[in-house]
């Protein structure tokens, strides 16, 4: 089953929180594409991960899993980046799922490729090509970081639970990184992650990013957002849109 959207305008891109973009003109023509890899600060009062009342799972464990894609997919997106600042840019974004492993690549409207990587389950990321200032282990490591928060579901043990609002959860734990994924009532879903940070003195885990879904629809097993928009939070923040052009599944690979 293959999703075509069609839109003559671009939208979004998927950076962390430990580099950020600038604007700088394209090679062959005036395109603003984004550049560069900056240190984002924890803000003066970053919004600390919120008290959960635990709950029986019911349900609400295939519904935060519905969102992120099963099997081997192949998905297209146009990206609009916007700094803090007001500086954004377009680029489209290439990426391919396989179980945990991904790859990625990133090139401008015409077709120029600035960056492509591919990432296993475990182990390091690896660069098949990247262009200045897309060329630092840092860049691609944070970029791969960003789609695996967007693309796959995250890792940890989950415990299902509600927010003091009366919003349902599913709350993933383990390592480094908390992570909930709330599925809304348009069928959609918001996710946050937080992570603690190294000079807290309480320790408590702090919001690094938020992902909103819009437009959810049923795709192969799972619920594809036609557009999503990725916050990184700080003082120096940045918002991503991602618009999906076409999600196609790719046939199962034989041993």
């Amino acid at each position: 089953m293959k999703k075509n959207i069609n839109n003559s305008s671009p939208a979004l891109t998927a950076p962390p929180d430990r580099w950020q973009w600038l604007a700088a003109k394209g090679w062959a023509s005036a395109c603003l594409l984004i550049a560069a890899l900056l240190t984002a600060c924890a803000g003066a009062r970053p919004e600390q991960l919120p008290q959960m009342t635990a709950s029986a799972p019911g349900q609400m464990t295939d519904r935060c899993a519905a969102f992120f894609p099963k099997g081997r997919w192949q998905m297209v997106h146009a990206i609009n980046f916007r700094l803090a600042d007001g500086r954004s840019g377009n680029a489209l974004g290439v990426t391919v799922l396989d179980g945990r492993s991904l790859s990625c690549a990133m090139m401008t409207v015409e077709g120029l490729t600035l960056f492509e990587s591919r990432s296993p389950d475990h182990g390091a990321v690896e660069v098949l090509r990247a262009l200045p200032p897309f060329n630092s282990q840092a860049f691609a490591e944070g970029l791969v970081a960003d789609v695996r928060t967007l693309f796959h579901l995250p890792a940890g043990t989950a415990s299902v639970g509600h927010l003091a609002d009366g919003r349902g959860l599913c709350r993933f734990a383990g390592g480094p990184e908390v992570t909930d994924v709330l599925p809304g009532t348009d069928g959609c879903f918001t996710l946050s992650t937080y992570s603690r940070p190294s000079a807290s003195a309480d320790n408590l885990p702090v919001r690094t990013r938020t992902v909103v879904g819009r437009d959810c629809s049923p795709v192969g097993e799972s619920l594809m957002a036609r557009y999503l928009i990725l916050t990184g939070h700080g003082s120096i923040g940045y918002t991503l849109q991602l618009h999906l052009l076409s999600a196609e599944p790719l046939p199962a690979v034989t041993p």
